[in-house]
């Protein structure tokens, strides 16, 4: 979409507590259902917000873990600070190291935990991290960066792309709860655009979007992808791909675990100039594809749509003048 970023970069929920996260321009964030191993009568609150099992420090605040996190103290070029501030670090994280001390078992044991073969693994199926990774996720994550569609998936397939990850994804791994499982959750992003069209002008728009699994999910969530009725009243809207499966993205991230959205929209001719919301929404997928979806990933398959509670995962801000 050749505009404007939103103050609201992305959007996603996790149910699993009740602690907001936030940083950067957020993602949304739809529901993350975590799955109880044993027998429970607890009743989960909706939530639209992500939310992890510990509370979240503030930002800066230190709690005694290096999560790779860079500071602009810690350089005296402007550029060097945006050239590294979103660079995956990640033999930083240890991950296995911090999560033997949270199950109170020795490190040698936490690969067979987790059915990885080393903490490399983690990462093992994603694509080469471009050299201005860094530089172009920071450009995005401040609203500076508008030519979102020509990213490529070495851009869009790193979790370190999404802001919050290093601060609340990686304790899928570090603060693993041997209770739950994973299984429904995704983000968008950026969640919120906007742009201008002019009557007798230009009168059509582009529009990309990051759909990804949530931080910790085990299953393969079907997606369907649907304009609300109100939008359609006042633009012609299509999704290239409006039905997708997202992969899991743990214990290692998938190779499809986050996919490229791109979306067409034009005025219909009746519609007045003014301000207008276009609110896309994940819904349940067509009986057909949910069938072969179930029938090849059988107890891993959900439907993305089941962690919603309301509202749109995407909105596109238009203006016709």
């Amino acid at each position: 979409m050749d505009a404007k970023i939103g103050a609201y970069g992305l959007v996603a929920v996790v149910l699993i507590a009740a602690i907001a996260i936030t940083a950067f321009n957020s993602p949304a964030l739809s529901g993350f259902l975590p799955l109880s191993k044993q027998p429970t009568t607890t009743q989960l609150p909706p939530s639209n917000t992500l939310t992890t099992t510990a509370p979240e420090a503030a930002p800066g605040a230190s709690d005694g873990i290096d999560r790779g996190e860079v500071l602009p103290t810690q350089f005296a070029l402007r550029q060097q600070y945006f050239e590294q501030v979103f660079q995956p670090r990640r033999e930083t994280y240890k991950l296995f190291d911090q999560a033997a001390k949270k199950l109170g078992i020795p490190v040698s044991q936490v690969p067979a935990y987790f059915s990885l073969s080393g903490e490399s693994d983690v990462f093992s199926q994603l694509p080469p991290i471009p050299e201005d990774f860094s530089e172009i996720s920071y450009l995005l994550a401040n609203g500076k960066y508008f030519s979102i569609g020509y990213l490529d998936e070495g851009y869009w397939k790193q979790p370190e792309f999404y802001p919050g990850f290093k601060r609340s994804g990686l304790r899928a791994w570090t603060e693993p709860d041997p209770n739950y499982w994973g299984v429904v959750g995704f983000g968008t992003y950026p969640a919120e655009q906007s742009d201008e069209l002019t009557i007798g002008g230009r009168e059509n728009f582009d529009a990309v979007v990051f759909m990804y699994s949530g931080y910790g999910v085990q299953t393969y969530q079907g997606v369907h992808l649907q304009p609300s009725s109100a939008s359609r009243q006042y633009f012609d809207i299509t999704i290239e791909e409006p039905d997708f499966i997202l992969e899991p993205s743990f214990p290692r991230f998938s190779q499809e675990w986050a996919k490229r959205v791109v979306i067409h929209g034009k005025r219909k001719p009746a519609t007045p100039d003014g301000n207008y919301a276009i609110e896309i929404g994940v819904e349940k997928p067509p009986r057909e594809l949910k069938a072969g979806w179930e029938s090849k990933y059988r107890n891993l398959y959900y439907d993305a749509q089941g962690s919603l509670t309301a509202g749109s995962v995407l909105s596109l801000n238009i203006t016709i003048k």
